[in-house]
């Protein structure tokens, strides 16, 4: 290649292929002079102003986007009223700014009769006479700027201009090439291509990840065969598969990558796709602390917690277990929303307790704070980004530990984007931190993250337009189902659809989709030899078809995918031992298990989670929630209805309260409810959530008590909050009843609150009862009960559930007797004596299972796991790989 020849390619990545091919022979070369368009006309414009001339301030994508969105809002504070808040100026700003580049790049004027049109003609006017105000340009109008340079003889050209991997020329491109020719240049456009693939078949899977399983094992069974085969792999929606494909790819070639000090060796893949420069988790922490630095405005405790949990900054290694230990404990004690400041009190009194030392953490979580609050309330974006520097300096950022190659990369790509804050100087003007930061924000999500390759990996994973001009030893195409491919038009919807379509401007219409899917798939077939195309035959229950450009090709021959996982791998490897973990050791003598009822509860549902919680001790960790959780709101229910009762004591007094008394006394009762939990938890509610609170108990107390009064027998409550204490097979178990009454002729009824929906009482006639509290009372602890109930205290549909030794007890309660009760067999269970009896033996049995070490996991229903504090114990989804894999014979 001459280096008097310009190549000019449709991506970067053509371009940074083509400067690192190597020559047939020769040991030193020239690397060819491949550029995108925009980077060789970026090159011209440098050496313009090398020269002295006087060129516009480009504006790059950021500042574009930001003045497009300045001059939308403004249009619409001034046109749109009271609906201005209606409106999505940075959405609109993106679409302004792509209606923008197709009038430069294919010639289209704004125009139209939709009210949007008029809109966009405004905007667009508003934006270029501020461009002319302050001297700035786009870059599609430096681009024509500079066209029109080589056409009136500026700039030394190449004498031979050749454009590669373009699928079809944009008027722009072909008004370049064409001055390009007119100034002397042999230009050469890329011709169609021809297809030549001696080998093309289609692959039918199940669905994408079966998709993307056949894709990954075709590499490995390629590469297997051949080492040093250049394989490409080309989806149309990349970013939907890629994890998925990275995943298994890393699984396929590089197994050793799961070890942590083995996951940034070299990979024998690549994807083309970028990710958010916000996504980089070094990028996502140094956002995070300077959010939760930001004083003046509280946060989520999850960020807290995030950011205890995270690298990145100081301690995060020599403090680690300190760290996860205090992030325990602010879920415990600090509110759902929160400061940092409340952080450092907790930590700094735990230190002093001598409970959580991690001095390091706390001294940089202060003085990145203090940055924060000596800096002005309002200065301009530069001036904030070297504040940020210097907080996140202070706050120990990006860490202890060596940086990896890739967060050297992702740290050094978020100080460019601090350092370039400085160029929104002009736009934004003065404005706060919370502000300035969410910009800084805005800005990282806004920047694609491709860490650099290493040489050339052999496996390209690349979407569509990536792939252009790019040849391969064998190729495979996924995606290819007729809702991707051809793609859905999508007209640009500011502009005149007739205008777009007239021109054939990119995604105008169904007809120019269906153009660029045939000039790509044609050129696809003629990048490698082998070129293999696939489909998903379905998406969950919606059944898809393949794409009509695939109408022509031969359906390949079925074969099975022999792709195995790093687990497969591992679990079909020879050494490794079956362990049969249904046995724990049996209860040693003196050996107290915590847990109560609770633990009876849990064996019965399932044995390893009762063993796990309540032998070992594992707890799940404590998730803040805003407001009050069900749970909290259910310690307010039983907190106001213990004092309700315990001033009004029986059923003749609550009648005698009527409807004015029995209000005064709920609100009352709720009151002291709310004052109590406020108490206790050491955490006040803001007044008006108290306020809403104690309005929703109120109501719900009123439904409830008018339920109680329509009792028909009188009764007394006896007790409220009742503690118990029982032994079952040498297990202490402790409990307490909510509530006890007495009827008139001595009989005795417990009653626990519920205000969950679900609540299940079948189980108590059967082997394993997963609600064992009531019953272990009325069978173990009191022989005067006659009735066990829950009280669903529901706002909708408050009402007794159970089983009573007769009927008429209780409102909507069986007896035994009664013809409508249907969870006790009469012929098992004839009487109250044969409940109890019943009861008796199966919490003793129960029991046992504990006593035994009985630990298997075994459930009747995966949905009774739903609120385990320990199912990530009990490895379902590997005991469900088990499973399968011996109702399949396979070992």
């Amino acid at each position: 290649m001459s280096a008097a020849t310009l190549h000019l390619c449709a991506t970067s990545r053509l371009a940074k292929t083509l400067r690192g091919a190597l020559p047939a022979s020769g040991q030193v070369w020239r690397s060819a002079h491949a550029l995108t368009v925009a980077q060789w006309l970026a090159q011209l414009a440098d050496a313009a102003l090398v020269e002295g001339e006087r060129l516009p301030q480009v504006l790059d994508s950021d500042a574009e986007r930001l003045l497009w969105e300045q001059v939308i809002a403004d249009s619409l504070a001034s046109g749109a009223g009271d609906l201005a808040p209606l409106f999505d100026p940075r959405g609109l700003a993106a679409s302004a700014m792509e209606a923008h580049a197709l009038c430069r790049v294919w010639g289209l004027a704004a125009g139209g009769q939709a009210e949007e049109n008029r809109w966009f003609i405004q905007w667009q006017q508003a934006f270029l006479q501020r461009c002319r105000k302050a001297d700035w340009i786009d870059v599609g109008g430096l681009q024509a700027q500079l066209v029109d340079a080589i056409a009136a003889g500026r700039f030394a050209l190449p004498a031979e201009v050749h454009f590669i991997g373009f699928d079809r020329l944009t008027p722009f491109e072909r008004r370049l090439g064409e001055v390009l020719a007119a100034r002397g240049c042999q230009v050469e456009l890329p011709a169609p291509a021809t297809v030549d693939a001696r080998e093309c078949a289609i692959f039918r899977c199940a669905d994408s990840a079966a998709e993307c399983h056949a894709v990954v094992d075709w590499v490995a069974r390629t590469l297997a065969e051949n080492p040093a085969a250049r394989l490409g792999i080309v989806a149309p929606d990349l970013a939907a598969v890629r994890d998925r494909l990275a995943a298994l790819l890393d699984d396929a070639l590089h197994p050793e990558a799961l070890r942590p000090d083995a996951s940034e060796l070299p990979r024998r893949f690549n994807f083309s796709l970028g990710q958010p420069l916000a996504d980089q988790p070094l990028v996502e922490v140094a956002l995070a602390l300077l959010a939760v630095g930001n004083g003046r405005h509280p946060v989520a405790q999850q960020a807290l917690s995030a950011l205890l949990l995270a690298g990145g900054w100081q301690g995060a290694v020599s403090e680690a277990d300190a760290r996860a230990r205090l992030d325990a404990e602010q879920r415990r004690t600090l509110p759902y929303f929160t400061r940092a400041s409340a952080l450092l009190g907790l930590g700094q009194r735990l230190g002093e307790q001598g409970r959580i030392a991690c001095p390091a953490t706390l001294a940089a979580l202060d003085a990145g704070i203090a940055v924060l609050a000596a800096a002005p309330r309002s200065q301009r974006p530069g001036a904030w980004g070297a504040t940020f520097k210097q907080a996140l300096s202070a706050f120990g950022w990006p860490g202890e530990r060596s940086l990896s190659s890739t967060e050297f990369q992702a740290r050094r790509a978020f100080i460019e984007v601090l350092a370039g804050f400085g160029r929104l100087d002009g736009l934004l003007g003065s404005l706060g931190l919370g502000a300035a930061l969410a910009r800084v924000r805005d800005l990282c999500r806004q920047r694609l993250f491709q860490p650099e390759t290493r040489g050339q990996p052999q496996v390209q994973v690349l979407g569509v337009l990536e792939s252009a001009g790019l040849a391969f030893d064998a190729l495979w195409v996924m995606g290819m189902n007729d809702d991707r491919w051809p793609a859905a038009p999508r007209p640009n919807p500011l502009l005149s659809v007739e205008s777009q379509r007239a021109a054939g401007s990119a995604h105008a219409s169904a007809e120019v989709e269906l153009d660029f899917a045939r000039r790509v798939h044609a050129r696809l077939l003629g990048s490698a030899p082998t070129v293999h195309f696939s489909y998903a035959q379905a998406d969950g229950n919606r059944v898809l078809r393949p794409s009509p450009l695939l109408a022509d090709l031969p359906p390949a021959v079925d074969r099975p995918v022999q792709l195995k996982t790093l687990a497969d791998a591992l679990a079909a490897a020879g050494g490794l031992v079956a362990v049969d973990d249904a046995q724990a050791p049996p209860l040693a003598e003196g050996e107290r298990v915590a847990g109560g009822s609770w633990l009876l509860r849990a064996q019965a549902l399932c044995p390893a989670w009762a063993f796990y919680q309540f032998r070992l001790g594992a707890q799940a960790m404590e998730s803040p929630v805003e407001g009050l959780d069900p749970a909290a709101r259910g310690t307010l229910v039983h907190g106001a209805l213990e004092i309700f009762w315990r001033a009004v004591g029986d059923s003749r007094r609550l009648q005698a309260l009527g409807d004015a008394g029995r209000a005064a006394q709920i609100a009352q009762a709720v009151d002291a409810a709310v004052a109590g939990f406020e108490a206790e938890t050491r955490s006040p509610l803001p007044p008006r959530f108290r306020i809403l609170e104690s309005e929703r108990l109120c109501r719900l107390l009123s439904r409830w008590l008018a339920l109680e009064a329509s009792r028909e027998l009188p009764f007394a409550v006896i007790a409220c909050e009742q503690g118990a204490e029982v032994d079952i097979e040498g297990i202490r178990v402790r409990m307490v009843v909510d509530r006890i009454d007495r009827l008139d002729d001595g009989r005795e009824l417990i009653i626990d609150y519920k205000t969950g929906a679900r609540i299940d009482t079948r189980n108590w006639a059967s082997a394993r009862i997963t609600e064992p509290q009531l019953p272990i009372y009325a069978a173990l602890v009191n022989e005067a009960v006659a009735a066990v109930v829950f009280a669903k205290v529901l706002p909708d549909a408050p009402v007794f559930s159970g089983i009573a030794a007769e009927g008429g007890m209780l409102p909507g309660v069986s007896g035994l007797g009664d013809a409508r009760q249907k969870i006790f067999d009469p012929a098992q269970f004839p009487d109250w004596p044969a409940v109890i009896a019943h009861w008796q033996a199966r919490l003793h049995a129960i029991a046992r299972e504990v006593r035994d070490g009985v630990a298997g996991v075994s459930f009747a229903d995966e949905a009774d796991l739903k609120y385990c504090d320990v199912l990530p114990l009990l490895r379902l989804p590997e005991r469900r790989r088990l499973w399968a894999a011996r109702q399949e014979g396979r070992p």
